[in-house]
């Protein structure tokens, strides 16, 4: 069956459907990130020059997108730049396509060293998310695709993630989402296992030892920005029949690429990962 075009109505076409401002308000934001990096600020008489609407519409759309804080007024009368509203709105979505840039080569180089599947995944509403996964060449894999979720409690992702927030933010989730028994190996009592979230912190690693389905191994380390911040976690996953002969060299291995691509997100300087602790560098 095609689709259905997505592009404005033609002249004379009447589509109930189609919000004819969207366009214009986008056409502004737009001309501000094109024209935003060449200058400061760009001003009332450029914007409704350069944009096909009346000096009013485009005067009416700068008021608003700055009582919304999405523009603000330049140093210079009547001029304007994009406000930090819309680094705040657009900020994780670029965050995370860095993210996955820089982490590719690494994942790739787990792939080749241990021919299993290499996981990247983020916190998102209390949930794992998988942003980019390497699957394994093996007939017999486990492997995740971009856009599935996971429970935290139960997957050495979620668990590396969760031992770096606070301890506030950790129990708001687990009271969120109930710890539900996965497999006979899950964690489901709260004090134990925020007992088992100091552990990762110490160790720098986590482990899913057949806890979120039955026969399937996980080891994940900590990828965090730089600010010291945990942003994400790298794992890798496979048969519990392959994996454990080779846990000690995937832990060790998993363990120095977090810390590699935690390097590549900013100047961090993160000590030995078997203290689990991150620490600025003197240049940051």
């Amino acid at each position: 069956m095609p689709r259905k075009s997505s592009k404005t109505p033609r002249r004379g076409q009447v589509d109930k459907n189609y919000i004819g401002v969207t366009a214009k308000i986008f056409s502004v934001l737009e001309y501000f990130i094109k024209e935003g990096a060449k200058q400061q600020a760009i001003s009332f008489q450029e914007l409704s020059t350069n944009l096909p609407f009346a000096r009013t519409t485009v005067h009416r759309i700068l008021y608003s997108l700055e009582k919304l804080g999405y523009v603000e007024k330049g140093d210079s009368k009547a001029h304007y730049r994009l406000g930090c509203r819309f680094f705040e709105l657009t900020e994780p979505a670029v965050h995370f396509r860095r993210l996955q840039s820089l982490a590719k080569a690494v994942m790739l180089d787990l792939l080749v060293r241990f021919s299993e599947t290499v996981n990247l995944g983020v916190l998102d509403d209390g949930q794992v998310a998988y942003i980019e996964v390497v699957q394994s060449p093996s007939a017999l894999r486990i492997a995740a695709t971009p856009g599935d979720r996971n429970p935290v409690h139960s997957t050495a992702l979620g668990k590396v993630i969760l031992a770096y927030l606070p301890q506030d933010e950790v129990e708001s989730i687990l009271e969120q989402y109930p710890m539900i028994k996965m497999t006979p190996k899950t964690i489901t009592q709260k004090a134990h296992y925020l007992e088992h979230l100091a552990s990762v912190r110490e160790q720098g690693i986590a482990f899913d030892l057949a806890e979120n389905v039955e026969g399937v191994v996980c080891v994940a380390a900590p990828i965090f920005d730089q600010h010291g911040r945990i942003v994400a976690g790298l794992s890798v996953s496979g048969p519990a029949s392959r994996m454990e002969s080779k846990l000690s060299s995937i832990r060790e291995d998993v363990r120095q690429a977090g810390l590699k691509i935690s390097r590549m997100l900013g100047p961090l300087s993160l000590t030995e990962p078997s203290s689990g602790k991150v620490t600025r560098s003197s240049s940051s």
